[in-house]
């Protein structure tokens, strides 16, 4: 599970030609690298976000964040359900930088610490809001609180699976561990859990994240950066949500300097993009657990 896209790029502006491809020839371009913004020669840009999930929230706070304080920002994120309405809502939450077979994931140190970053913004957010309402959070409160620490436990279920997930843990992130354990130590992990080969692995720095919390705390440190941030000075950026269906791309075209799609698998069903991307949908883990008060 990865938090969204890192990192934000400002670019040169570029002109728009008469064709679907102008929703990507945009005076922002979102890529993997942070790159100088003192000296842009425009100082107004309009944008809008489709999509209100990890994706679309984590490059519209890194929007308002890093764009250049004397200039005007607008931005529009559009998503029909709103926040978290999607599959990002509803995911199991379970955040590592580990494919399925606790292999690396692709730039899994940097995007690592890039989630847990965004993940911080989220629960400074959250915990903010709770203040200026009286309520303190609880480090342990679990029924309001963001995020779980307490690791993740994957255990082995075939001897094949055992094997390659053993060889893969030898190359563990140092900040983010991979601990192959036996019967026992997962026993004071998870009480009466069985193992089917008696041996699991525990990413003790992993977290298990609250998907809607975290992306509502999210949504609020976008409009604090509206507001002026935490020194409440004012600022040149505008954010509004629109609970919209964009069936256009090409007519938001005409009315932003930029169009940025995170969609997700909704994507595809673009007219404007359908058969024109390469995507491909992969597993996801949807999950709504409840725990026993004395497990808790």
């Amino acid at each position: 599970m990865n938090l969204g896209a890192q990192n934000v790029q400002f670019g040169c502006p570029m002109n728009k030609p008469n064709s679907t491809n102008s929703i990507y020839c945009s005076r922002v371009s979102i890529r993997c690298s942070y790159s100088s913004v003192s000296s842009l020669p425009y100082q107004s840009l309009r944008c809008a976000v489709l999509g209100a999930g990890f994706a679309g929230l984590s490059v519209t706070w890194h929007l308002l964040q890093h764009s250049p304080k004397d200039m005007h920002l607008h931005i529009d994120m559009y998503d029909e359900v709103g926040i978290g309405g999607g599959a990002s809502g509803v995911s199991g939450g379970l955040l590592h930088p580990y494919s399925p077979k606790v292999k690396p994931l692709w730039h899994a140190v940097d995007c690592w610490k890039r989630s847990l970053d965004l993940l911080t913004v989220a629960e400074d957010a959250h915990s903010s809001k709770c203040l200026s309402v009286g309520r303190q959070v609880q480090s342990q409160d679990t029924s309001s609180s963001i995020v779980r620490r307490r690791g993740i436990l994957r255990p082995a279920t075939s001897m094949k699976n055992l094997d390659l997930m053993n060889d893969n843990a030898q190359s563990s992130l140092a900040s983010c561990r991979i601990e192959s354990i036996c019967e026992d130590a997962v026993e004071k992990l998870v009480p009466n859990l069985r193992l089917p080969l008696g041996m699991g692995f525990y990413m003790p720095e992993a977290v298990n994240i609250h998907p809607q919390r975290y992306l509502e705390g999210l949504y609020l440190a976008c409009e604090n950066l509206k507001n002026g941030g935490a020194d409440g000075v004012a600022s040149n950026r505008d954010f509004c949500l629109h609970k919209e269906r964009v069936d256009s791309l090409q007519e938001l075209a005409r009315e932003y300097d930029t169009v940025i799609i995170c969609l997700g698998a909704r994507a595809a069903f673009s007219p404007e993009l359908s058969g024109k991307l390469p995507l491909r949908t992969c597993r996801g883990v949807v999950a709504h657990l409840q725990l026993d008060d004395d497990t808790r």
